[in-house]
């Protein structure tokens, strides 16, 4: 069951000014008046600058020929073999386009594209006007990297057919469900059927109209740059002028919404990351991986979002304050549900460091540390170092005994800022090495900064911790300073990126136009540990190791097969602070302690089920019926599980409690939501153990 990670966005307001808009669709089709321009100077700044520049060979060539096409077609149901036949002249071709020959080949591809995406809706039409019957003996794959491409009209449409059939089953059942659930439904098995296939039409009818909108010169020539850049590597890209902007604006602004970050998942629109705060974090009913099957306006009828893009379903759950909006989602077990969200003026003060105790037997600080981010030199931006050294500071006035800083789902950020909240931690020496493809690595060190906290340290992590987060996990982790407790190994991002502008000329020794032909951002570097082993790939492994709940899905760097490897560097010298040894002692105690907790074993089980399943699906009813329900009861277990049987004490720190008294009451609110998610977090008692643990050793 693997999921694509896409781009993130968050869910919000962006107003634009007719000057901007205007000025965004010129710059534009500068891009794809200068194809030619663009498309070298981009080629050319791979080579000089990206970290493991490729050899532009046949061989390549013959990889991006590959890459493309599988980015355009990953299912293999729109491009026939003679398709094939007509691009083939051009495989061993394009490495010399990229060395200066003209641009033809992603030309004559789109072409053929579009005239193959009419035709697949004519087919689609076609197919779905006859009923399918669920029970024959057959199945659907929805791994498709096998496949080939077909040879005849006719073996499309049985390519076509099955697919179809298997997504009328799934609409079919969910129809079955609400009929069993719902006495006043008097639909026919034979209606409810013919529902799910109107379904299937409106919305592949709409997925195949938002892959003509990729056609188009500029995204189209978009799309053959970045499968290009991807095979350097998955960080490197390359961002149309107005594609940039928009990033940068997203990330501004008053936003009004449901508080979410949205994610493409394999075609569909779903829950990448909860808000802090947010309505849909508040709710309790929204979760990490949720799908948006239907947005419904307060007081109008519920709208489809199946085929959207991802700005076209941003538009939907947008809108004014105070206006609700009910959203009907499809869980991880497959079950629909819907939820009423208001929108709200979303708080980024929530995604902030903060601070909170935990107090049963011994009183604990804990550090929710979500994301990293720097004031950028700005006199009103925050620091997240300066704010981990005020919360450590309100930790330690309340004498707790020890602290657990959180970084789950922490993706990175500024090495800078890592550098120093590092030193607030460690007194002096060398943290972490950035290296080009030659020279000598640069080492960046914490000296004679005042370390504001010396006492026991828990790092909990888990696979979405990145980057920056990484090099923080590490140095605590080589400097025995305190304990890493989290997944087998955190995400694995140990490569550098910088944005070069296509037209600036810095790089590509030829003459550029004076305008903005996009940007690249282009991996230059790598991470190191003071050890010498890279971040990169492996990532940091866990001291005590818990349950990966996104392993069945494969996001991790290893899971990329355009990652750049994993290697080793000379070690810098540096001093371990355990001068007693106790972290290996507690480390042995709290693994032992683990491998008898039958939750944690019991966890460990399901996720592993997930992580076996072949993405092979009956065709029949009872079957399909059957393994669904399977799967509801595996993940329903998972979150029965991921809920500590014991809460625990969990509070706001006095600073805060007294700073909430004169706030308003949406961040009471919020702030008692934290509190309570917090008070039954599996994962984080876990970590609050192995703190027991440690403490207990040092005073014996």
């Amino acid at each position: 069951m693997n999921k694509r990670c896409g781009y993130q966005f968050i869910l919000c307001v962006c107003i634009l000014s007719t000057f901007q808009i205007t000025s965004s669709f010129a710059q534009k089709s500068k891009v794809t008046e200068n194809v030619d321009l663009v498309f070298h100077n981009t080629a050319e700044m791979l080579q000089q600058i990206h970290y493991a520049p490729k050899k532009l060979d046949d061989k390549f060539s013959t990889q991006v020929f590959t890459a493309y096409l599988d980015q355009l077609d990953p299912g293999k149901r729109f491009f026939l073999k003679e398709d094939l036949h007509q691009f083939k002249k051009y495989e061993l071709q394009l490495d010399d386009e990229m060395k200066g020959k003209v641009v033809h080949f992603y030309k004559v591809v789109n072409t053929a594209f579009r005239q193959r995406l009419k035709e697949s809706e004519v087919i689609v039409e076609e197919l779905l006007k006859q009923p399918f019957r669920f029970n024959t003996a057959e199945v659907y794959n929805t791994n498709t990297d096998k496949l080939d491409y077909c040879k005849s009209v006719d073996d499309l449409k049985n390519r076509w057919h099955n697919y179809l059939k298997f997504q009328v089953l799934g609409q079919y059942e969910d129809l079955l469900d609400i009929h069993a659930r719902d006495t006043a439904n008097k639909l026919s098995d034979a209606q409810m059927e013919e529902k799910a296939r109107q379904t299937i039409l409106r919305i592949e009818k709409r997925n195949i109209a938002n892959l003509q909108k990729l056609t188009t010169d500029e995204e189209a020539f978009n799309t053959y740059v970045n499968s290009i850049t991807n095979l350097y590597d998955p960080h490197s890209n390359y961002f149309l002028p107005v594609d940039r902007r928009e990033f940068q604006e997203s990330l501004s602004g008053v936003y009004y919404g449901i508080g979410a970050l949205l994610q493409d998942m394999q075609g569909k629109i779903g829950i990448g990351e909860l808000m802090i705060g947010g309505p849909a974090w508040k709710s309790g009913q929204v979760e990490k991986g949720d799908v948006i099957v239907k947005v419904a306006q307060q007081g109008g009828k519920p709208v489809e979002v199946a085929g959207f893009v991802m700005s076209e379903v941003i538009k939907l759950t947008r809108g004014q304050q105070g206006t609700s909006v009910t959203i009907t989602f499809r869980k991880n077990d497959g079950s629909l549900k819907d939820v009423t969200l208001k929108r709200e003026a979303l708080q980024l003060d929530d995604t902030f460091v903060k601070s909170a105790i935990i107090e049963d037997s011994v009183k604990l600080g804990y550090i929710s540390f979500p994301k990293f981010y720097t004031d950028f030199g700005d006199a009103n931006g925050r620091s997240c170092a300066a704010d981990m050294a005020r919360e450590l500071a309100r930790l330690q006035l309340e004498n707790v005994k020890g602290i657990i800083i959180d970084i789950r789902d922490n993706i990175g950020g500024s090495l800078g800022e890592v550098i120093n909240m590092i030193g607030l931690f460690i007194k002096e020496g060398p943290v972490v090495q950035v290296k080009g493809p030659a020279g000598e690595p640069y080492v960046s060190r914490v000296k004679g900064r005042n370390v504001l906290y010396d006492g026991p340290l828990v790092v909990l992590v888990n696979e979405m911790s990145a980057s920056a987060a990484e090099i923080f996990a590490a140095a605590i982790q080589d400097y025995h300073r305190g304990i890493i407790v989290g997944s087998s190994s955190t995400y694995g991002k140990g490569s550098v990126q910088r944005p070069f502008g296509i037209g600036d000329n810095r790089v590509a020794a030829m003459n550029a136009v004076n305008t903005d032909l996009g940007t690249l951002h282009v991996t230059l570097q790598k991470y190191y540990r003071i050890t010498g082993a890279a971040t990169q790939l492996k990532g940091i492994e866990a001291d005590v190791k818990l349950p990966g709940i996104y392993e069945p899905y494969k996001m991790q760097e290893k899971n990329n097969p355009t990652a750049l490897a994993w290697d080793t560097i000379q070690a810098v010298p540096f001093a371990l602070l355990d001068e007693q040894g106790t972290i290996p002692k507690v480390v042995a105690l709290s693994a032992e302690r683990m491998r008898q907790d039958t939750t944690l074993l019991a966890l460990s089980k399901n996720l592993q089920w997930m992580q076996k399943r072949n993405g092979i699906y009956a065709l029949q009813l009872d079957k399909y019926r059957a393994a669904e329900k399977e799967l509801q009861t595996k993940v329903s277990s998972i979150r029965k599980q991921l809920v500590s049987a014991k809460p625990m004490g969990v509070k706001n720190t006095t600073d805060m409690e007294e700073g909430l008294k004169t706030k308003e009451q949406f961040k009471n609110d919020s702030n008692k939501a934290w509190l309570n998610s917090l008070k039954r977090d599996l994962f984080l008692s876990e970590a609050v153990y192995v703190m027991y643990d440690y403490l207990r050793l040092k005073i014996s």
